[in-house]
């Protein structure tokens, strides 16, 4: 059984417990690059209007400047980095670990064109203080707006 079917039987129990911080969620502006709060909290990056990736941070407009930064590598950038990686793997087969595709120059390039494109698009953030209730509602927000398992993974490095 894969990982989405095994969460199906507790939705019910996660849409009673995090409804509030969802409704919250939804009703916030999108946001662009520069207009980002600098509170705790929960953000998604839209494209189009629609949701692309979910990410927590201890300062989301820091985190956010980090993922789409010129010199951020691919540490910092992970999203950027995980799109040219999808696309780099559309045209060769990927064997190589992180370090080893920040030497390749096309890589490279596709990288920096995937931060770029991020720095003009929107964003939707809320305030979540709690380090536990962010870890818990992070994947769930994921979960329901369709970033996963696409561009949110959740497996353990």
């Amino acid at each position: 059984m894969d990982k989405l079917e095994q969460l199906k039987p507790y939705i019910t129990e996660m849409d009673s417990l995090f409804q509030e911080l969802f409704e919250e969620f939804e009703i916030s502006d999108l946001l662009k690059r520069n207009e980002l709060p600098k509170y705790r909290g929960i953000y998604a990056f839209y494209e189009n209007g629609k949701p692309i990736y979910v990410g927590r941070a201890n300062n989301i407009r820091k985190r956010i400047q980090w993922h789409t930064r010129e010199s951020s590598g691919s540490e910092s950038a992970s999203f950027a980095f995980n799109l040219a990686k999808m696309e780099y793997a559309k045209k060769s087969e990927i064997t190589l670990q992180r370090k080893q595709l920040m030497q390749i120059e096309e890589f490279i390039e596709i990288f920096r064109k995937h931060k770029l494109n991020l720095t003009n698009i929107e964003f939707r953030c809320i305030a979540v203080e709690n380090d536990i209730l962010q870890t818990m509602f992070e994947p769930y927000l994921a979960f329901k707006l369709g970033t996963y398992p696409i561009n949110n993974t959740f497996e353990n490095h």
